[in-house]
């Protein structure tokens, strides 16, 4: 059990600097600049290295067997967490394709991506937290988890006022697009954050 809770506080230590590449990206755009050169990669061997923390759960799982009562839980948390990873991937790709493109991003725009990027990155430094603190104390991680239903509540509100935003933006039509794409996948990245949250609090209960 303790080496299947390290393994799993090293995944989520992962996708916290996962989505960080995000952060970086989004702050370019907030002082139109270029993003660097090499965030992909990055962002590539974060996943990659996530990858391997995932087969290594699922091992140690099949190794425990029916003895863990929670075991499904985990196969189900150990799914979400991959899936964000997933979809952090799919939100740089995005956005560094606009930049490649030379798609300009209004203030308003960029304003309101950096705002929702926070928000969505303190929702998964709250799931760190929460799966740093199952197995240890319980109760913590609960609150974590209630946390990150507050969050989500608010991310919901400010994704709907910054889809309207890039929806009734002077951007090329294809930057729209994929503008809207990112923060559709962004809002998901957070839904699953939430889902990940509620399958801690199954565990730690």
């Amino acid at each position: 059990m303790r080496n299947l809770l390290m393994l799993c506080h090293d995944d989520a230590r992962l996708v916290v600097e996962g989505f960080r590449k995000i952060l970086s990206i989004t702050d370019k755009f907030m002082k139109n600049e270029d993003t660097p050169d090499g965030v992909e990669e990055e962002i590539q061997k974060i996943l990659d290295d996530s990858s391997e923390i995932k087969n290594a759960l699922i091992k140690e799982l099949h190794e425990i067997g029916g003895v863990l009562v929670s075991r499904d839980d985990f196969f189900r948390l150990i799914s979400a967490m991959g899936d964000i990873m997933d979809q952090t991937k799919g939100i740089s790709a995005r956005f560094i394709a606009i930049q490649r493109h030379g798609f300009s991003v209004p203030e308003d725009v960029a304003q309101g991506l950096n705002g929702l990027s926070d928000m969505a990155f303190d929702s998964m430094i709250k799931l760190r937290e929460a799966m740093m603190s199952l197995g240890f104390n319980s109760e913590k991680a609960v609150g974590f988890t209630k946390e990150i239903d507050e969050l989500e509540k608010v991310f919901d509100e400010a994704y709907f006022k910054v889809e309207m935003t890039v929806i009734t933006s002077d951007m090329e039509l294809p930057a729209v697009l994929i503008m809207k794409d990112a923060i559709t996948l962004m809002e998901n990245t957070v839904d699953t954050v939430r889902a990940a949250s509620d399958l801690i609090r199954i565990i730690a209960l």
